[in-house]
């Protein structure tokens, strides 16, 4: 009998921080953990964000493989913005499923926005304390919710898209105090399954790192445009007292799986300063297709009269709703026009085109229109200077057709827009192109997001490949468990 596979996932974790606390003496399980393995900085695929990294990892493949790269998806069909889990996304195949199919014992928790797949030999937790709730915890077997029960009675942060810090010292450490609390349970339960189960493979992930980097960047960080030194007084760093807790919970998890256990650590992506231009990317994309004059559209008034009127602050709290009206507002005017701004992570704008045969009321041709759209695009979203900088917003346009090859690749936006988030302190506010004119960008309530990086942990004897992408860390995990046969 082999012993146990133990694969940790710390979802938006940062091993720049992790190293700088190994180097301080702060993160004594991190380094002994780091001490004994090879390890890789992964490198996200191009635009990609937090749901396509742990999507490629869980498959191994790109993200042309799963189609899935937001938590909210365009349908061709209709035009309609839905969640991912009601688009109808491919059915594809963890590495956990196919090592069930094998007839291996395995556990998988919070497996960051993976879709559900039961195991006929193992079981799985699904949106349990993860990053963002947004649908009731899935439990395989159904016994699962009863042994949950016994560790917490609800999610200390389950508000779904309000789980966030308010306003002010006080709130703010009232918020992390219950990220913290999530932390301890989730680690009490994965010790507790680990000594009192027998599992060829287990599947630990939390997302504590990912709630606290949105959130509290700019407490730590003094350079950071928003630094409140007063704030900052009051709770101290709360980014690497997170690290601490996810330090401790991982030495517990560690000892409960045993001396022999056979360790990998998924962490990431990395966070860094939320500098984001995705809340006026679809103004833009508008006026390099119509033109600066004709681009003043009722929605674009409508949405100036609502930043006059409405306070930053209680636009901070319905900005989820905002965000749904102004696509509803939006779904009727794609049907005619060329190209527009699609939902995705903060890192990189998202852009959809129209294109004939493939959207319902396709107004591209495919070939040589659909490419000169695609440089239509990048020359005009590149005109808009960041005053802040004096630079392009742009750091890097990905063609999705060049950049991905795969069946699934049409359900992937055409273009991805990378930030430019060199040298600068704090979010664009205004933006400004010669020809298309002045644009304001929406404050958001995160200063923190995550960066194109990533890190990969693994016992140096399943190892003896590059690990480079997320796709590449399955074959790695898949050659530890199949080192022995599957527990009787």
């Amino acid at each position: 009998m082999g012993a146990i596979t133990l694969i940790l996932g710390l979802d938006g974790a940062d091993n720049r921080l992790i190293d700088r606390m190994i180097a301080g003496g702060e993160a004594p399980n991190f380094a002994r953990l780091k001490e004994r393995s090879a390890t890789f900085e992964l490198e996200n695929d191009p635009g990609q964000g937090n749901v396509q990294y742990w999507t490629s990892a869980a498959i191994g493949e790109n993200p042309a493989h799963h189609g899935h790269y937001f938590y909210l998806q365009f349908r061709p069909d209709t035009y309609d913005i839905v969640a991912d889990d009601e688009i109808g996304l491919p059915q594809v195949t963890p590495f956990w499923k196919q090592l069930d199919g094998e007839g291996y014992r395995g556990a998988v928790v919070d497996w960051y926005e993976m879709p559900v797949t039961p195991l006929a030999h193992g079981e799985v937790l699904h949106r349990w304390f993860a990053h963002e709730p947004l649908t009731h915890t899935v439990f395989h077997p159904p016994e699962l919710q009863k042994e949950t029960a016994r560790y917490a009675e609800g999610d200390p942060i389950a508000e779904g898209f309000a789980s966030r810090p308010r306003e002010g010292a006080a709130a703010m450490q009232e918020f992390l105090t219950r990220v913290f609390k999530r932390v301890d349970i989730k680690t009490s339960f994965f010790a507790d399954q680990l000594r009192g189960k027998q599992y060829d493979f287990y599947i630990a992930c939390l997302s504590e790192a990912h709630n606290v980097g949105h959130y509290y960047m700019e407490v730590e960080d003094e350079l950071h445009a928003l630094h409140d030194p007063e704030i900052a007084g009051a709770i101290g760093k709360p980014l690497t007292e997170c690290y601490r807790r996810l330090d401790k919970a991982i030495g517990a998890i560690i000892s409960a799986a045993g001396d022999d256990a056979n360790i990998f650590l998924l962490g990431g992506p990395c966070m860094e300063k939320f500098i984001s231009a995705n809340d006026a990317l679809d103004e833009i994309v508008r006026r390099v297709d119509v033109g600066y004059a004709a681009a003043l559209t009722t929605a674009e008034t409508a949405k100036k009269t609502y930043h006059s009127l409405i306070p930053q602050s209680l636009r901070n709290r319905v900005a989820p709703l905002a965000r749904w009206a102004r696509r509803r507002l939006a779904k009727n005017a794609y049907e005619g026009r060329r190209f527009f701004a699609v939902p995705h992570n903060d890192n990189a704008g998202a852009i959809r085109i129209n294109l004939k045969g493939r959207e319902k009321f396709g107004t591209v041709a495919p070939g040589n229109e659909y490419q000169s759209v695609i440089e239509e695009i990048r020359e005009g979203v590149s005109s808009f200077i960041n005053p802040a900088t004096g630079r392009s917003i742009v750091g890097r346009v990905i063609d999705t057709s060049k950049e991905f090859d795969g069946p699934y690749r049409d359900l992937l936006p055409d273009v991805f827009i990378e930030w430019d988030r060199t040298d600068t302190h704090g979010d664009f506010s205004r933006l400004v192109s010669p020809s298309l004119g002045e644009v304001e960008v929406t404050h958001h309530a995160r200063t923190g997001d995550h960066s194109p990086l990533g890190f990969f942990w693994a016992p140096p004897a399943f190892a003896d490949a590059i690990v480079a992408r997320p796709k590449d860390v399955t074959a790695p995990i898949l050659a530890c468990v199949r080192r022995a046969p599957p527990r009787p």
